[in-house]
């Protein structure tokens, strides 16, 4: 097989030193796309000490010459949102819009933490100690290995990237195995804007890749994004050789509807964040919980509003739904949608997975809501990372908060109500990272993401993500006498 691009270290495009070679293929038509090398414990080997060069020089620059170099790649970024766009629709399925609105959402988050980073300050006590002056400094923590999903293959990294590089930290990234290309050319893209060769690698290929970033020595941290049972192996993993670890795990999110919401203004951002991206993100909508009261309202106009969503390959503008990105994320969506039927629910829209015509080749699952859901439902119970939303019935908002709360995830939650006060209560109760009340806006850069329980450790994004990359020193300077 053809290699038809490499992964990237010290600069340059290279095969795997083994010469494995993966095929990228299209989740719209079953395609092949490209081919990339399929790294091993070998090709890390030789990213990190290239990386841990890199740190040396990286660190030493002053901060401000670092934001200049991340304005810089962020300009290109900017500049390459339609090429960048179109190798993220191509290999993972999210329609072609949602792609252009990552790569634009990566050139402000790098934009974003330039900034950040010139406000990183340490701290002085004041003891008032006579011939002693104690410290507190801030130092980068090190070369940095970021694992990210096929989701948001460079909207993710960039949360990782970000913070690390303006730190002064070096980094590896291992993009997913089947979205790996805008990530390589992100990673050119830095090195154009002025980062030197040795301070961002790019080791593309499998699991094996990934467990090899953890049990290296010269790796200092750990930046995963996945599910829980990945992350809780790299975790331990991480510990095993002292590394320090971010771990952004995954939900199952609820969203509360109050008996006094205003439909008119809920359902179309309830629409919206359950279905954009087929449903593959981590605080996607997984469930709803509906006051009975308004019940059956609420269902019929929800699903009369989901039934416009235009179901297309991706890379069509007039996309809102695309493929899924590979066959284990439709067979987990299939089978949330048997366990719904086989006790008791009903799939009131979609349910099958789309065979005909432009769909025939593809990975594609309707939006499919189902009704007459019960708590121990698996839609209800696992994160389904598909177009697939429950839909349950309660008898208060308060009867809602417990109901949300019981689950291992608590990344994110949604609430609508009539009154903000009752929205405010609801947020404080929920266990979870994040709440929206009455809208779902985007996730902005200034506030942390990340989750309660088994959705994670630490938090990303804003000045709080941008701690997760910095080591703290106290250092006890005696002072002469005058």
């Amino acid at each position: 097989m053809k290699l038809g691009a490499g992964m990237i270290i010290d600069g340059d495009r290279v095969a795997a030193i083994g010469g494995g070679v993966r095929e990228i293929v299209n989740p719209a038509d079953g395609s092949v796309i490209t081919t990339v090398p399929d790294g091993d414990s070998r090709d890390v080997a030789r990213a990190s000490a290239v990386a841990r060069e890199g740190f040396e020089i990286w660190r030493r620059r002053p901060t401000i010459d670092r934001a200049k170099v991340m304005h810089s790649a962020a300009a290109l970024v900017n500049g390459e949102v339609e090429a960048l766009a179109k190798m993220i629709t191509s290999e993972m399925g999210k329609p072609i819009r949602q792609a252009r609105s990552e790569a634009t959402n990566v050139a402000d988050l790098i934009d974003f933490f330039a900034e950040e980073g010139l406000r990183v300050s340490g701290d002085v006590p004041n003891l008032d100690l006579t011939g002693e002056l104690p410290l507190v400094l801030k130092e980068p923590v090190g070369v940095v290995g970021a694992i990210t999903p096929f989701n948001y293959p460079i909207s993710l990294l960039s949360w990782k990237l970000g913070p690390a590089l303006v730190t002064g930290c070096s980094v590896i990234a291992k993009p997913d195995e089947h979205a790996p290309s805008a990530a390589l050319r992100l990673a050119e893209l830095f090195v154009e804007a002025g980062l030197p060769k040795e301070v961002f690698q790019v080791v593309t290929g499998g699991a094996e890749v990934g467990r090899a970033l953890v049990e290296d020595r010269a790796v200092d941290k750990i930046a995963f994004t996945g599910g829980v049972e990945a992350g809780r192996s790299v975790g331990s993993g991480a510990m095993a050789t002292g590394k320090r670890v971010t771990l952004e795990l995954g939900g199952q999110c609820p969203a509360l509807v109050d008996a006094e919401a205003d439909l008119d203004a809920a359902i179309a951002p309830l629409v919206q964040h359950t279905f954009n991206n087929s449903g593959q993100y981590c605080y996607r909508i997984n469930r709803i919980y509906v006051d009975a009261a308004i019940h059956d309202e609420f269902v019929d106009r929800f699903t009369s509003a989901t039934a416009k969503l235009q179901v297309r390959p991706g890379l069509e503008e007039d996309s809102d739904v695309g493929s899924l990105c590979h066959p284990a994320v439709l067979q987990r969506s299939e089978r949330h949608i048997a366990d719904v039927e086989a006790n008791g629910g009903k799939m009131v829209l979609g349910g099958r997975r789309l065979t005909d015509g432009v769909y025939a080749k593809g990975l594609f699952m309707p939006p499919s809501v189902a009704v007459n859901c019960k708590q121990n439902m698996l839609v209800m119970q696992e994160e389904t990372f598909g177009p697939v939303v429950g839909i349950m019935a309660v008898d208060s908002l308060a009867k809602a908060v417990d109901l949300a709360n019981d689950s291992i995830y608590g990344l994110a939650a949604y609430v609508f109500t009539g009154d903000s006060g009752r929205g405010l209560q609801a947020a404080r109760q929920l266990r979870v990272g994040s709440v929206w009340v009455n809208g779902v806006k985007k996730a902005y850069p200034q506030l942390p993401f990340g989750g309660y329980k088994a959705s994670g450790v630490g938090r990303e994004k804003s000045r709080f993500g941008l701690d997760e990359y910095l080591e703290l020193k106290a250092v006890y300077l005696q002072l002469p006498s005058i």
